[in-house]
């Protein structure tokens, strides 16, 4: 079988270099590639965030499968592992629904936070000298407060309503400009605190907060490549963040339905450029990308797959972050299709990008 799947990289990595996917997955001879796209002087590493050990109940083994692709992957196929764990809301975050720890920044309890930070920690990445990447994923709310729309409406409503009890002879417009300035000061007090503390009880891990920075585009009503244009002042008011960070790791999740393919290839492009506009010096940006459509929950076709990637390194991106849903992997149907598919697409098009210099 290692046979064959090195013959299958080789072919995939003819295809890419001398051509390009159309939408129907057939190859279109392109005789002068651009050199610039098609080589670069960066390395381009993969890694695998699937929940794939899900999968071994059902005799498949993607321990034996994803590193011959060249794929960075936990040994074991283990979740969580020396090359790449992920803390899923680590700590104590103020958070309104479930309630906890005061639901605001503002009100929140600092040291509970980090106290509780540094028992996951602890638990979670038991070695001190642990080298991976560590990735902070805390997605409650948002330390920019007008970006706290949609789901998180409530953030914004209840820090108007803290203020004002706290201040209920002051008029509106000042009740609203404290609550900004005070969700902000102690949004960036957390998160800040956060990943300090993170960087210093695991100093040789590259650590940084998952989705960051967000960008919002091809988004809702906005089917624009780039961020809209008051996203850009608001994420440069968070250099705070994007100076301290190892590694920046901007979300680039891809729905089915509701952009067309060069909508979809749009969406990666403007999210990584964002991510290199932000980042301090060259720190490297990881592009989380599910394996996915956020939608339908199909895996993602070969000229999706194929255009995500090209991005990613096209616009400086270091490498990528494959993840997946337990829900994508609780069958053994779901496991097989995706074995295969690991096996005969994902895989074979990830090495081709990671072989190329």
């Amino acid at each position: 079988i290692v046979m064959e799947l090195k013959v299958m990289v080789f072919l995939w990595f003819i295809m890419l270099v001398t051509g390009q996917y159309t939408e129907d997955n057939n190859i279109h001879i392109d005789l002068n590639p651009t050199p610039s796209i098609i080589r670069s002087s960066n390395p381009f590493s993969i890694y695998w965030n699937v929940p794939t050990f899900m999968c071994r109940q059902h005799g498949l083994d993607f321990s034996s499968v994803v590193p011959t692709f060249g794929i960075t992957q936990n040994t074991k196929d283990d979740f969580k592992g020396s090359k790449i764990t992920i803390l899923y809301d680590p700590g104590a975050f103020p958070e309104l629904d479930p309630l906890r720890n005061g639901g605001l920044p503002q009100a929140g309890n600092l040291s509970l936070h980090l106290k509780t930070f540094s028992d996951s920690v602890k638990k979670l990445i038991p070695d001190e000298n642990f080298k991976g990447l560590g990735v902070i994923d805390f997605e409650s709310w948002r330390p920019i407060f007008r970006q706290n729309f949609g789901s998180f409406t409530p953030y914004k409503e209840a820090a108007i309503e803290y203020e004002k009890k706290l201040h209920p002879f002051l008029p509106d417009r000042f009740i609203k400009e404290l609550a900004i300035r005070s969700f902000e000061r102690h949004g960036q007090t957390f998160m800040e605190k956060t990943l300090d503390l993170a960087q210093s009880m695991r100093p040789n891990a590259t650590w940084g907060y998952y989705a960051y920075p967000y960008c919002f585009n091809m988004n809702g009503n906005n089917k624009l490549p780039d961020c809209p244009k008051e996203v850009l002042p608001e994420n440069d008011r968070m250099k705070w963040l994007f100076s301290s960070s190892d590694a920046l790791f901007p979300s680039a999740y891809l729905p089915e339905n509701k952009l067309t393919v060069d909508n979809r290839r749009s969406l990666v492009r403007g999210r990584v450029r964002e991510a290199i506009r932000v980042r301090n010096n060259n720190t490297p940006v990881f592009v989380y990308l599910r394996t996915h459509y956020i939608d339908t929950k199909h895996l993602l076709s070969k000229v999706d797959l194929t255009n995500a990637f090209h991005e990613m390194k096209k616009n400086g991106g270091r490498g990528a972050v494959l993840w997946g849903s337990s829900s994508d992997l609780n069958t053994y149907e779901k496991c097989k299709e995706f074995y295969e598919y690991t096996t005969k697409t994902l895989g074979p098009i990830a090495n081709a990008f990671i072989q190329q210099t």
